[in-house]
């Protein structure tokens, strides 16, 4: 018995030696051995095949779907990449390999979308343009310190992923996961003397994390309508909605200067407040959740673009002179604010008196603006110019958050608004809130 089992092991090794060592070879897979004729004009070898998840991502697609897999992935327009082709591209010179890329690359947006934009033939044989993201394609530095995302390109280039800077426009256009992680500096203590910040200081940064789970299709691209600006910055939208809490339980709202409203039938959301001071950037509770939006965002952050969409406000919010005090027409989506961008001297809305506060000078003898705007040293001016812009707001924020005022009556107006004096502790959004004594 033993051995009849040896001489079928040994038969079966010897035929599976002649099998292999045969020249009459028998394929495996069908048809493995018959390749596409690549010869004639365009492309003959079927991406789909597979690829057909990507397919199904760019026909949900409302962006891109009129565009086939070579429109990006075999772009040379700004590129200079010679592809693996074999009709030899029409010039006589036959059939290449390619050189720096064989059948495919994975593209730059911005080979498309930076400087001028470029023209690029659609499924349908059409034109059509691929406009810039300014700011973004300019240089190799994605623009200047104004654009306000400029931060999450330049984080996302050096991100270990293979998307690399890429990852920050799949981010906000498409149906691509995303985490953020944000970090903001709290505890700001500060000291102004005669309209000087004496003394400044923070006690560290605290991390904000935002995570945005989509369907995670990164070739399915969304309508500009559908991008909020929210969805990102979901801190500052609770902070303008829900407000943020001090240890007195009172409602702050701290990334715009709002004052609380004040109780009682005969309420006024535009002067009816404790001190009779004219709101500003201001939203009544009742309509907070649906008016923070993106157009709220881009009335300071992209004045040209919100101009655009709100003509009949060019006139009572002097639009037109507002674009021209900010960088608005030279960023993609939003410009990284001072507040002097728009408050400064010879600015627009630059800081002024307001007459109709109490008694005419705001407590303070009519002498609130000395050294405040419009004299030098301007203080607006001296904020921006001295501190890094992440602090601007705050500085700012200090006193201009709701009912920051201290106690006591009107005898501690002049301290302020007079002599411009106060010593100021303020936190970031969404938990952030001021005191001033």
């Amino acid at each position: 018995m033993r051995k009849r089992i040896m001489i079928l092991i040994l038969f079966f090794g010897v035929a599976s030696l002649t099998f292999f060592a045969s020249t009459d070879v028998i394929s495996l897979f069908a048809g493995q051995h018959s390749f596409t004729n690549i010869s004639g004009e365009g492309n003959q070898i079927d991406c789909v095949a597979c690829h057909h998840h990507i397919a199904n991502e760019l026909n949900h697609s409302m962006i891109h779907a009129d565009l086939s897999c070579e429109a990006c992935h075999r772009f040379n327009g700004t590129t200079d990449i010679t592809f693996a082709r074999g009709d030899g591209g029409g010039d006589g010179s036959g059939p290449t390999p390619g050189k720096e890329a064989h059948a495919a690359y994975t593209p730059r947006c911005l080979d498309c979308h930076g400087g001028t934009g470029v023209w690029i033939v659609n499924k349908t044989g059409s034109s059509v343009h691929a406009p810039p993201a300014r700011a973004f394609g300019e240089g190799e530095h994605y623009g200047s310190n104004y654009s306000a995302h400029k931060t999450l390109v330049l984080k996302a280039n050096a991100s270990n992923t293979s998307i690399g800077e890429n990852e920050a426009c799949l981010v906000c256009h498409t149906n691509y996961s995303c985490k953020i992680s944000y970090s903001y500096f709290y505890n700001i203590d500060y000291n102004i003397s005669n309209w000087n910040i004496s003394s400044f200081s923070f006690n560290g940064t605290r991390n904000y994390d935002i995570q945005w789970n989509k369907s995670g299709a990164k070739h399915e691209f969304l309508k500009l309508s559908d991008i909020k600006c929210t969805k990102c910055h979901k801190n500052i939208y609770d902070a303008l909605v829900n407000g943020t809490s001090n240890p007195s339980n009172e409602n702050y709202l701290t990334h715009a200067p709002i004052e609380i409203d004040s109780t009682g039938s005969s309420k006024n959301w535009d002067t009816d407040n404790p001190w009779g001071h004219y709101r500003y950037h201001y939203i009544p509770d009742a309509n907070r959740t649906e008016w923070v939006n993106n157009s709220y965002c881009f009335r300071c952050h992209n004045v040209n673009k919100y101009a655009s969409e709100h003509s009949s406000e060019n006139a009572t919010y002097d639009l037109g002179n507002v674009t021209e005090d900010t960088n608005s027409t030279e960023v993609h989506c939003a410009e990284a604010l001072t507040c002097a961008s728009c408050h400064g001297s010879g600015r627009t809305k630059e800081v002024i008196d307001n007459p109709d506060g109490p008694g005419g000078d705001g407590g303070g003898g009519g002498d609130e603006k000395k050294g405040h705007s419009g004299t030098t040293p301007d203080f607006v001016d001296e904020v921006a110019s001295n501190y890094a812009r992440t602090f601007n707001g705050d500085i700012c924020m200090g006193c201009h958050e709701a009912a920051v005022h201290p106690d006591g009556g009107g005898g501690q107006c002049s301290s302020c608004h007079k002599y411009g004096n106060a010593v100021v502790n303020i936190e970031s959004e969404p938990s952030g809130y001021a005191t001033n004594t």
